[in-house]
């Protein structure tokens, strides 16, 4: 009998316990959430140059290279500086890639190196800070870009 006396008295005490707590929550009024939001209006100034200066590591590789397999794209070899956006072993993948650029408006080519590695290469410059503004140019979608240069 007394053993029970102590259980009830137990899940009496516990009971009142669990009834009695409060939420820790921390409740803050914000008191301007009903006043009416301001707006400021914006000057507009004339924009001045900026020289944008890349923060991404400059890769660059000097290689032999000549036209893939059916690619009728001469012309771009006698530009030096090529932005390269893929390298694959695979024919298809190469030229899957080539495809897509072309279609986005891109005068996209795939070349082969010495030791067979197809390069697939978004533009080709004259000029190498013109390679690297390109790069930066599409850093978002390739941003393994790099600058491949024609060894003679």
């Amino acid at each position: 009998m007394n053993k029970i006396l102590h259980l009830c008295f137990f899940v009496g005490i516990m009971g009142m316990t669990m009834m009695s707590c409060k939420s820790k929550q921390i409740v803050t009024e914000i008191k301007s959430a009903n006043e009416p939001a301001t707006t400021v209006e914006t000057v507009k100034e004339t924009p001045k140059p900026v020289t944008q200066v890349s923060t991404q590591p400059e890769v660059t590789r000097s290689e032999s290279f000549k036209l893939a397999p059916g690619e009728t794209n001469g012309a771009a070899l006698n530009k030096k500086y090529h932005v390269q956006v893929g390298a694959f072993n695979n024919h298809d993948n190469a030229r899957n890639l080539r495809a897509k650029l072309v279609a986005e408006g891109n005068n996209a080519l795939v070349v082969e190196n010495e030791n067979g590695m197809l390069r697939v290469i978004i533009a080709s410059f004259e000029e190498y800070q013109d390679a690297r503004a390109k790069i930066d140019q599409i850093r978002g979608t390739y941003p393994d870009a790099w600058v491949l240069v024609q060894k003679k």
